[in-house]
């Protein structure tokens, strides 16, 4: 059975991270609290570990897998352009549960982008998240740690009953309050679209850029 760890969402303790980054740097997969649901985590170069990661949501769509970041200069790694708006919604949101799809660089394993030539990031606001990417020294998917096209899952036990198999190491920060995910925003284009409503409002993404067009309406 995989080795459960607590961790603090607030303060969190090294030893239980230095563990999970030493997984994720073997290619192992692990489940992680961010500021909005748990996650599944895996390093986002390693093609084989990204495959484990679609295998135990059972996802075989076609959809990108969203990854987080430590900085705006890990995000270089991942796109080789970074225009002028996108920069806007940058500033305003990150660190925080915002993702933005950019054009991928030619690094990007094609089972993150499926093709389609581009990748969401998002740098998170998590205490968690970023000391774990720190340890880790290499982009993380973030996955939402359910079956895919099943209700979010909100703790550690509920993940475990769904996904019986298959993670290494579990990192419990107890029960999150429901949420939704992080808002999904492709700056890929001239034009911001929504792809995912999520935390961030129409609203507020609009502040930024009246232009924005959200792709879920009607």
């Amino acid at each position: 059975m995989a080795l459960t760890m607590a961790v603090s969402l607030a303060k969190p303790e090294d030893k239980p991270l230095v563990l999970a980054a030493e997984v994720i740097q073997a290619g192992g997969v692990i489940v992680y609290p961010t500021e909005t649901l748990y996650g599944i985590g895996a390093n986002a170069w390693d093609g084989s570990a990204i495959a484990k990661v679609r295998a135990l949501k059972y996802r075989t769509d076609q959809k990108p897998i969203l990854v987080i970041a430590r900085s705006q200069e890990q995000l270089h790694s991942l796109t080789d352009e970074i225009t002028p708006v996108a920069q806007r919604f940058i500033d305003a949101f990150w660190p925080g549960p915002l993702t933005l799809v950019f054009r991928a660089s030619k690094q990007v394993p094609d089972l993150l982008s499926r093709g389609t030539g581009t990748i969401g990031v998002r740098i998170p606001s998590s205490p968690v998240c970023l000391r774990l990417l720190e340890l880790a020294g290499c982009p993380l998917t973030s996955s939402s740690a359910n079956i895919s096209g099943q209700p979010p899952l909100h703790s550690v036990a509920e993940i475990r009953r769904a996904i019986p198999k298959g993670v290494d190491l579990f990192l419990d920060g107890g029960t999150l309050p429901p949420s939704q995910p992080s808002t999904v925003l492709d700056v890929s284009g001239p034009i911001p679209r929504i792809l995912r409503r999520g935390v961030i409002s129409e609203g507020r993404l609009r502040a930024v850029d009246p232009g924005v067009i959200d792709t879920q309406a009607g």
